[in-house]
Order: structure tokens, then C-alpha cells, then sequence
């Protein structure tokens, strides 16, 4: 096992006590050597892939005959041209690059793991008029990229108003650093990031969070897991082992926010109070069953068009399966 860097409710703890004790438990068998798996993380510091670390820290994958190797990348494309060639086993990325499927990546999608955006937000300047969403119109916002879901979302921001799209100004700015630089010197009037940042800024008077994405979208694929085919064909007991230990540490983490909080802190290089604010945006929303959501999936479908990423709406159901999920 390597990692390489590049008080809930009670009726809470009930649910996800209950989630834990129905998910299946798959084993790869009795094995001299535990099972290796080489885990992709397409960002290194995102809350919402550390259901595996709270998994490998409690054991979840390791009882199960797991061996992860978890290789931490500096952005979603460089996941994917790893998962390309054969360098990543099961990956952690978007769920907007299930087109990459489309265009011919060797892998599927395994499960649903994120729906709505919880974990990214229009962040404005902490001295900005900016009020409201409404107040957005004409504004420029940097985004992480051209044809991004951090674009995307401000587009859906525009037509859920009636508003044309060019009255949605982007720039691309590239990752976190950069746009907490456009925001300290005003070059940009907003801009979608994650969520984290705005918490990290506002004690600072830097920075606010006008409103987390998921707030003005329920139905989306914010985030999920992929499994490489070849994997899928020759390790099918391995990759339904690692699904069922995925699930369990998320409902743990939905049942322990200052266990999980612990965890996450030196992973995301954050103040703990500041992981413990993410924490009730993006781990509640958090899939526990990995069923993926159609509604969610046809409007992925949809911002493929918008993004001009595909021409047409593709079929999203030759992109993803659900055989290894975890019978509940």
C-alpha cells in the first residue's frame, strides 16, 4: 500500500450504519499476496476522493484483499492518458469526462459517486456588490478551462435565467492558485472554483462563497469512478472488492464528520475548520450506492452540446456500467 503526492445526527449514523451493514463484501479469495490496484486521483487534494484514504486508513480495502496504490495527478487529462496506457487501473475523475469514452479510452464508468456540483461554487470578491446568482449577468468569470464543467455551469447558470450565453463572460485561468490571484487583484469579477477556496478566503476578506453550484443544480454527475477495460475483463472480483470498500468509507464519513475531518486535513492542505465547512457541503450529497442517476446522466449528455465538446448528445448509457456495484 503506497500513496504517492505529485457529533453527526443520530438519525444520520442510523442510515449510514445501516448502508454499511447491507453492502456486500466480495472477496478476491485467499490469496498468498493481497490484490494490487493502481488508484488514479485526478487531483491530489479533493475532499471528495478521500473515501479512499479514509478506506485504506480503516482498513475497508485491505479486508477485502486489496492492495492500493494510489498516484495522485495534477489534472484530469493526465489521469486519462495514464488510464490510456495501462499505467491506472481505477480512476477518480469527473463525470464530464465520460466523452473521453466516446472518443475511445479503454475504460467505463463504475459508479455514480457525486451528483449534483457540491463541490465547486461561484466565488466573488469579498468586497463585491454581487449579491446573488441574478446579480451575475454580464459578469466576467475565470473558470478552470475552456469547455470545463467549471464553464458549463455558468452557461446553466444563463439559460435557467433566460439569459443569452454571451452574456456570460469566461476566462480560462487554470487551477486553485490562480484563481485565488485573480480574485486578490480583481482581475476577474468571479469565478468558479472549489468550494474550499472560498471558505479559505473569507476569513481573510478576501474572498466569499456567493453560492455552491449544486445550489441552482440537482441533476448532474459531478463526479465518478472508471475502471480500465482490461481490468474490468481480468480482475472483476477485484474491482467489485474495491467498489464495496469505497462505499463503506463513504458511509462512514457521512457517520463520523471529525474522523473524517482528521483524515482530510493534511490532504487537502487545508485548516481543519476550513475542511470541517467542506465537509457539510460535499460529504452529505455523496453517493452510497453508486447507482447512476439518469436525469443526472441526460444532462451530462446535454452539456457535451453546450461545451461544443461533442456535436451531438451522445447514448451515456454505452459509457458507464453497473455490474460491479455492490448489491444492496
Amino acid at each position: 500500500m503506497g500513496i504517492r503526492d505529485p457529533g453527526r445526527r443520530p438519525v444520520l449514523k442510523a442510515l449510514a450504519a445501516s448502508a454499511v451493514a447491507s453492502l456486500a463484501m466480495p472477496r478476491i479469495g485467499r490469496a498468498a499476496t493481497p490484490e494490487k490496484i493502481v488508484i488514479g486521483k485526478s487531483i491530489a487534494t479533493l475532499l471528495a476522493y478521500t473515501p479512499i484514504d479514509v478506506g485504506l486508513e480503516h482498513g475497508f480495502y485491505q479486508k477485502r484483499g486489496l492492495d492500493l496504490e494510489v498516484v495522485a495527478f495534477d489534472g484530469s487529462a493526465r489521469m486519462h492518458q495514464a488510464m490510456i496506457a495501462g499505467s491506472v487501473d481505477v480512476a477518480l475523475g469527473s463525470g464530464a469526462t465520460m466523452s473521453d469514452v466516446g472518443k475511445g479510452e479503454p475504460s467505463l464508468c463504475i459508479a455514480q459517486t457525486l451528483g449534483p456540483p457540491a463541490d465547486i461554487a461561484i466565488i466573488v470578491p469579498y468586497d463585491s456588490p454581487i449579491k446573488t446568482p441574478d446579480d451575475m449577468r454580464g459578469k466576467t468569470v475565470g473558470v478552470a478551462s475552456t469547455g470545463s464543467v467549471t464553464e458549463w455551469v455558468m452557461f446553466e447558470l444563463a439559460r435557467q435565467n433566460g439569459w443569452p450565453t454571451s452574456d456570460v463572460k469566461t476566462v480560462g485561468l487554470g487551477g486553485m492558485q490562480a484563481s485565488i490571484a485573480a480574485l486578490q487583484t480583481h482581475q476577474v469579477e468571479a469565478v468558479v472554483s472549489d468550494v474550499a477556496v472560498g471558505f479559505l478566503l473569507e476569513p481573510k476578506k478576501v474572498a466569499r462563497v456567493l453560492v455552491p453550484c449544486s445550489s441552482y443544480i440537482d441533476d448532474f454527475v459531478m463526479h465518478a469512478n472508471y475502471a480500465s477495460t482490461k481490468f474490468m475483463a481480468e480482475h472483476p472480483d477485484a474491482l467489485r472488492a474495491f467498489l464495496a470498500g469505497w462505499f463503506e468509507a463513504v458511509a462512514f464519513m457521512r457517520a463520523n464528520k471529525d474522523e473524517t475531518v482528521r483524515i482530510a486535513t493534511p490532504i487537502m492542505k487545508l485548516e481543519a475548520s476550513i475542511v470541517a465547512r467542506t465537509y457539510d457541503t460535499v460529504i452529505p450529497p455523496m453517493s452510497l450506492d453508486g447507482i447512476f442517476d439518469p436525469k443526472g446522466l441526460a444532462t451530462i449528455a446535454r452539456s457535451y452540446v453546450e461545451l461544443k465538446t461533442l456535436e451531438t448528445a451522445p447514448d451515456m448509457s454505452k459509457f458507464y456500467t453497473e455490474k460491479f456495484l455492490p448489491k444492496v
